[in-house]
């Protein structure tokens, strides 16, 4: 898939949290599904639930991903605006 095909929504807020009684860390996007949705309109995402090596791995694949954006070249300009 090129990265033109991809659908972004970017997101609005973040909740995250542990749920030491399941052993589990929930988290949830907010998101903005168009360009005139403001952030206080966001749309609620799902609860998404994940074991502590998924959280792990998130914040490890998070990281790289940093890592990437602060060695590549600058943006074009032609990114969201949000």
């Amino acid at each position: 898939m090129k990265e033109d095909d991809i659908p972004l929504f970017p997101v609005a807020q973040v909740s995250i949290g542990p749920v030491p009684r399941m052993g589990i860390v929930v988290m949830r996007l907010d998101f903005l599904s168009t360009v005139m949705d403001t952030p206080e309109n966001a749309q609620t995402g799902r609860t998404y639930a994940m074991t502590p090596v998924q959280v792990h791995y998130v914040i490890e694949q998070l990281q790289r991903s940093l890592v990437s954006l602060d060695t590549s070249a600058p943006p074009d300009g032609g990114g969201p605006t949000h």
